[in-house]
């Protein structure tokens, strides 16, 4: 066989705001391109397909368009109307949206409009309906594509099969199972859909070691069927003299100073354990204040409730979703990045900071380990007094500082993105 035709859900790429695994589908679709992969997106837009191929692919992207409300609204009849619709074990039609103008691509990322995808099968409101038709029956959906695919590859289990095609899943973490009071997830619903992916699929992609040994102690899953290939960090952009000034500017309408804050990047959500960082700063020199970047998520008022307690409202700046420059400018002008999460698959932040030549604190636990070598300080996250010493490291030790960078821009090399298309290609080529 030569370069395998590959299909990809678009489940998490359609995201309005970053996400882990959006990311993760957007630099897999970048190794897709620099291997030459013919590449397919399944997706189920809500629209309906009509007889003119060039209006059919701009209502595809149309963020505005709507359909007339259903006549069922009880949640319900929704799940009893869509499982009569599936139960009947015919597989469900799809139908080709043209992928003439890929610049248009306001639906999935950019990254995936610059890889050039051949064609787009959707299929209506495919996720959602198949989701709940496995809750409720313990049975994927089978889907019937005009063009078959060589492998059919989801990157977050998927009640969804296709007849004929290999099946690749790419499990991220199993921390609804391991860590369970940080996360909002119906624990039942979980268990049962990623045993179901990891039993019937031919391979799992595992992002880290710590992944794939959750995989084979819970689910008792083959190691030989579970390839690490790790996560791709993507290249950023030369540094010039006019991020200089864009840096100042960023940085003085947000009232901070250069390498005068310390910087945490995640959702704020148990898991993240923001509240042993807030706890942490307390006692770090109140010039240096503490920049917390992500939404306010599942039990976000709790991780947040001593911040009043312990920190002036100066010292802390709270910023929801912002984009990828913004994001450059603070990594690369924070004293450091704290990540004392309690749970990883794998832990982007760390990698990113990295990049930017920004000092990592991060925990000592999970997979943050195996993702940051060398190139991090590691912490116990439920010791606030030993985040507060490795940050009042880094502030106080330039030497020490400028280590961890050096190490960090050699770290970073292990998970660019040539080598992330070489350990791809290698899974691959052991199924194909």
């Amino acid at each position: 066989m030569g370069k395998p035709n590959i299909l990809v859900d678009s489940f998490n790429l359609g995201l309005k705001h970053g996400s882990g695994i959006k990311t993760y589908g957007a630099t897999l679709l970048d190794a897709y391109k620099k291997l030459n992969f013919d590449v397919g997106i399944f997706a189920d837009n809500k629209f309906v397909q009509g007889k003119n191929p060039i209006l059919d692919e701009v209502m595809f992207f149309d963020q505005q368009f709507k359909l007339p409300k259903q006549r069922f609204n009880s949640k319900y009849w929704e799940v009893l109307r869509d499982s009569i619709q599936l139960v009947k074990s015919k597989p469900v039609s799809t139908f080709p949206v043209n992928v003439t103008s890929p610049d248009i691509n306001n639906y999935l990322s950019k990254a995936a409009a610059e890889s050039k995808y051949s064609y787009i099968c959707n299929a209506h409101d495919a996720f959602h309906s198949a989701n709940r038709f496995f809750y409720v029956f313990k049975r994927s959906v089978k889907f019937k594509l005009a063009k078959k695919p060589d492998i059919w590859h989801m990157t977050t289990p998927l009640p969804i099969s296709i007849k004929g095609t290999k099946t690749v899943i790419t499990v991220h973490d199993l921390i609804p199972l391991k860590v369970p009071f940080t996360t909002l997830d119906i624990k039942n619903n979980f268990y049962y859909l990623f045993k179901w992916a990891c039993k019937s699929a031919d391979m799992i992609l595992s992002v880290s070691e710590q992944t794939k040994k959750d995989i084979i102690d819970i689910y008792k899953i083959p190691e030989e069927k579970i390839k690490t290939t790790w996560q791709s960090v993507k290249k950023i952009k030369s540094y010039t003299d006019g991020d200089l000034e864009f840096d100042e500017k960023y940085l003085k309408s947000n009232k901070i100073k250069k390498e005068k804050y310390v910087l945490f990047v995640g959702n704020i959500e148990p898991k993240k354990n923001i509240k042993s960082l807030i706890t942490a700063m307390s006692f770090v020199n109140p010039n240096i204040k503490l920049v917390i970047v992500g939404k306010k998520a599942w039990l976000w008022e709790d991780q947040l409730k001593n911040v009043k307690k312990y920190l002036d409202d100066e010292r802390v700046v709270f910023m929801d979703f912002i984009d990828d420059d913004e994001l450059s400018v603070l990594y690369r002008n924070a004293s450091c990045l704290v990540f004392p999460s309690l749970y990883e698959g794998f832990g982007l932040p760390v990698l990113e900071a990295m990049q930017h030549n920004c000092p990592v604190i991060c925990s000592g636990i999970t997979s943050l380990p195996e993702v940051a070598g060398d190139a991090a300080l590691y912490i116990d996250p439920y010791d606030y007094k030993d985040i507060r010493n490795k940050i009042s490291a880094i502030l106080h030790n330039p030497e020490l500082r400028m280590d961890m960078i050096e190490k960090g821009k050699k770290r970073v090399e292990f998970f660019s993105p040539e080598n992330y298309a070489r350990r791809l290609e290698s899974a691959y080529s052991s199924l194909v």
